[in-house]
């Protein structure tokens, strides 16, 4: 009886080593993903393409899993700038890191692991919408975290 308890116990501190050993791979790749930048911006009207693993939405992608609807401008190009911007601060953890008339470029963190994701907007007048993308900058899977991300924002902005 006294050995099985040992056993247990000694097997307990292992798991314990192995998981905090994993959480500090991962927060550590979270760290690293602050410095990874891909071409991020518009041209051609186009926000960068989607990456090949599935991590990422956009309103401008042929890829059925990775599309998100593009969300209608909110008066001017002014007004709905301001509208983005006021829904990013109320979200919070994110910065803004570029913006001009027409683009914003904001970067998320996520809060235990501090993953970095992109997030654009571009207010396309031709279309009279706002076009989306956010993507995770490192790993393979985001649980569904940009899509959730989209669908946070789409909520507060259509308010």
């Amino acid at each position: 009886m006294l050995h099985t308890t040992g056993l247990i116990k000694w097997i307990f501190i292992i798991f314990c080593a192995l998981l905090l050993a994993s959480l500090l791979f991962f927060r550590e790749l979270g760290t690293r993903s602050a410095d990874i930048t891909e071409k991020l911006g518009v041209t051609n009207g186009k926000l960068a393409s989607m990456p090949e693993t599935p991590n990422a939405v956009s309103s401008q992608t042929d890829i059925e899993s990775k599309y998100v609807s593009p969300l209608p401008m909110t008066g001017s190009v002014q007004e709905t700038k301001k509208k983005i911007l006021q829904c990013l601060q109320e979200m919070g953890s994110n910065s803004i890191v570029t913006q001009n008339d027409t683009y914003i470029h904001a970067v998320f963190v996520t809060p235990i692991m501090q993953y970095h994701d992109d997030v654009e907007f571009y207010i396309d007048t031709k279309t009279q919408n706002v076009q989306f993308r956010s993507a995770s900058r490192v790993g393979k899977s985001d649980f569904g975290a940009n899509r959730a991300r989209y669908n946070s924002f789409k909520k507060l902005y259509l308010q």
